[in-house]
């Protein structure tokens, strides 16, 4: 038991804005309760069991019964919003100019937690808060998350930060995590919130997300790259390629594998026999393996325990008056990914869609289709594969994923970048890109395949603002600022696919 008094204040650092407990063991118990002055308020994880305002002074008291991680306390100025929702106690703690915004993150959070208990199991904690801060950051506690002011502010982020953090109550805080044995929680959390919002809003979205998440990791230098159980967390770019990204791709596939009701019931399995301890890729695969009678070890020592990716060709494709015959292979070194493909198929009477298992280096499959006009070989992306050339149009990650001394940029004000793009035998900026704009970048290829990054601007001041922007957008090919904002982006279209192909079917 812990109680907390005010004596003054004063301004803090980010690394000294708030207190943390030190019980002297791994997990604790608690019960704090503190006195402070108005207008701050303070929160701690756990239950709110006593809380009253008298004579400028806000005293509260939070309590956890079930040993976890030290608590933090974190206080501020806060206006509280409420709402009871099915016993559960939602909260905002906002700054005064967020505080309009409460209504509408209470909603969303009391809809996120209402979908996920029902795929998942019941919420773990007492309630929910969102507390806005000064530090630019995102923290998940139990119960709670605590994100900075600006950040909440942005309209976006109650579809993409929101429900990502309430997620990990779930995983990563009721269900813990075995991070000596590898990160799952990220990349799951990944897949059943942010992708999952996004196919909610956007039916296409799916397919440009796994797509994005392939050409980030065609971005990835092969010494990069890692397995999935050596990944721990977020430290840059490169591990979020593979701890989020990947991950996230591999439940992907994983629901192909075992269909979706089959997925939906490893979920509830995974949080119902590990809530309370900390979980392994091994509890993963336990809990998608029971119920099934083929073995899901060879998906998981592929995908989980070793690094790397298929790459795909599509030879010998051939039909006939009654059906297509078509041989796909892995070309990469060792041995063959366990994969479910799918296919399509065009003739004259529609679109065939069909999946194909494959387990060996190479395999033919006949396919019946009678007429068929053209096939194409996993045409949406949901095989995470190393893509063919044409399929990867450079952008800015190509570059800023390499170690520093191998980035190649060329930066500065516009005259002289088109001087310096000049003296190196290099093409003009693309047409498709305005130099009247206070500033651009964009990313190409150079004659040995090498991407090069240009960034420029017509005065210092653009070229700094276009750079502090910069990391917020790599996955384009190509920006523009005008008046201090990115008025145009985009990414560069794809040449070809070297997994489809025509058809001629003889008569």
């Amino acid at each position: 038991t812990v109680e907390i008094a005010y004596t003054a204040h004063r301004p803090l650092d980010i690394m000294d804005s708030g207190w943390l407990a030190q019980p002297g063991g791994e997990k604790a118990t608690w019960s704090v309760t503190g006195v402070l002055p108005a207008p701050y308020k303070f929160i701690v994880p756990g239950a709110l069991t006593a809380e009253s305002e008298a004579d400028e002074r806000y005293h509260a008291t939070f309590e956890n019964h079930a040993p976890a991680d030290p608590p933090l306390l974190i206080t501020g100025p806060y206006q509280v919003s409420e709402r009871m929702v099915d016993g559960l106690r939602l909260r905002t703690y906002f700054h005064d100019e967020l505080a309009p915004l409460a209504d509408g993150y209470l909603e969303d959070t009391a809809a996120y937690i209402k979908d996920y208990s029902e795929r998942i199991g019941p919420f773990p904690y007492p309630g929910f808060s969102i507390v806005s801060g000064d530090a630019p950051v995102g923290w998940g506690l139990p119960g709670m998350t605590y994100v900075g002011r600006r950040v909440l502010a942005l309209p976006f982020i109650r579809t993409t930060s929101l429900p990502h953090e309430i997620l990990h109550n779930w995983w990563g805080n009721a269900v813990g995590v075995d991070y000596a044995r590898g990160n799952w929680a990220e990349g799951l959390t990944t897949y059943m919130a942010d992708y999952a919002v996004a196919v909610r809003t956007n039916p296409d979205a799916g397919r440009e997300k796994r797509l994005e998440w392939l050409r980030d990791y065609a971005a990835l230098p092969p010494e990069r790259d890692i397995a999935l159980t050596a990944f721990r967390s977020k430290t840059h770019d490169a591990s979020q390629v593979v701890g989020y990204n990947k991950t996230a791709f591999v439940f992907h596939m994983l629901k192909a594998e075992v269909g979706e009701k089959g997925f939906d019931k490893a979920i509830e399995w995974l949080y119902e026999f590990n809530k309370g301890k900390d979980a392994s890729w091994d509890n993963v695969s336990n809990a998608f393996q029971a119920g099934r009678s083929r073995d899901i070890d060879p998906f998981f020592d592929s995908w989980v325990k070793r690094p790397g990716a298929p790459q795909l060709t599509l030879t010998n494709a051939r039909a006939t008056p009654h059906d297509v015959a078509f041989t796909v292979a892995q070309a990469q070194d060792g041995e063959a990914y366990p994969l479910i493909i799918p296919v399509a198929i065009e003739s004259a009477g529609g679109t065939l869609s069909v999946r194909v298992r494959m387990t060996k280096k190479a395999q033919t499959f006949t396919i019946v289709a009678p007429h068929a006009k053209h096939i194409a070989v996993d045409p949406d992306y949901d095989v995470f594969r190393r893509l063919s050339p044409g399929e990867i149009p450079p952008i800015i990650r190509d570059v800023t994923l390499r170690d520093e001394g191998e980035q190649h940029v060329i930066s500065g004000l516009i005259p002289d970048v088109l001087a310096a793009l000049k003296a190196r035998g290099l093409p003009a900026p693309p047409g498709e890109l305005n130099l009247d704009a206070d500033a651009l970048a964009y990313v190409q290829r150079d004659a040995d395949g090498q991407p090069y990054l240009v960034v420029m601007g017509r005065s210092a001041e653009s070229l700094a603002i276009l750079e502090r922007k910069l990391p917020h957008y790599k996955r384009r090919s190509f920006i523009v600022l005008r008046d201090g904002q990115i008025t145009d982006k985009g990414t560069w279209p794809a040449r070809s696919n070297a997994l489809s192909a025509a058809l001629d079917a003889p008569h």
